[in-house]
């Protein structure tokens, strides 16, 4: 099945998204480092030479209450991965919404320089390109964060939302978890009233494990009432 170049699906920001074969042609670049947000399980099976590991599942350090550490808990892990402000910052996975979630936290920890894999390791794999078993540790680098609370819901913004008629809650677990026949972890079942449901697997293409394009994003959300005038929290 042929896949658009993603300069050619109508993104309006799409230097957050990157393709296998850009990252193939600069995967020796000294400025690059790649971060495999998968469990340190699937990164040691295989893994994307020279990336390394920050699970999107509990890698991004957080408080007692669940909301995001202060910039300095964030600065000491990117720092230990090598990445420096100035260092360009690629993440993927299965592909899954992990990468989105470890992109989304450089993000709010100020680093722009990042961007996602398009098709993850599925792709790159389906392509030949190379893999590895070999862990890879880079020296010590000097990263310093700076909150962007734009894009950040806390647990206060959330509680002033919930009953705003221009805010949206979006939530992207699976139909069972919001439903509340499931629960992930410690957390209690059950969804913040009003929530809206769309799981985040149904914004990739299930054959190429690409992203859509910006006009079937576009309706998909719709249909959820998801809309770029509204004000949009997603979990």
């Amino acid at each position: 099945m042929e896949i658009l170049p993603v300069a050619q699906r109508g993104y309006s920001r799409p230097e957050l998204i990157t393709e296998t074969s850009w990252l193939a042609e600069h995967i020796s670049d000294n400025d690059i480092r790649i971060i495999d947000a998968r469990s340190s399980k699937n990164y040691l099976e295989s893994h994307i030479p020279g990336s390394v590991n920050l699970n999107g599942f509990g890698g991004i350090p957080r408080t007692q209450s669940g909301e995001l550490e202060d910039p300095k808990a964030f600065s000491d892990i990117a720092s230990s991965l090598g990445i420096s402000n100035s260092t360009t910052v690629v993440v993927y996975d299965a592909p899954s919404q992990m990468m989105g979630t470890i992109a989304w936290a450089f993000l709010y920890y100020g680093h722009t320089k990042v961007k996602i894999l398009d098709g993850g390791i599925a792709k790159w794999i389906s392509e030949g390109n190379p893999i590895s078993t070999t862990p890879h540790v880079y020296s010590k680098t000097e990263f310093n964060a700076k909150t962007v609370e734009s894009v950040y819901c806390s647990l206060k913004d959330a509680k002033k939302s919930v009953d705003q008629a221009n805010a949206i809650f979006w939530d992207t677990r699976s139909l069972s978890e919001y439903q509340g026949d499931t629960a992930m972890g410690d957390s209690p079942p059950g969804r913040i009233p009003g929530a809206v449901h769309l799981e985040w697997s149904e914004l990739f293409d299930q054959a190429t494990k690409t992203l859509k394009s910006a006009d079937e994003l576009t309706k998909l959300l719709a249909s959820k009432g998801i809309t770029p005038e509204k004000e949009i929290n997603s979990y």
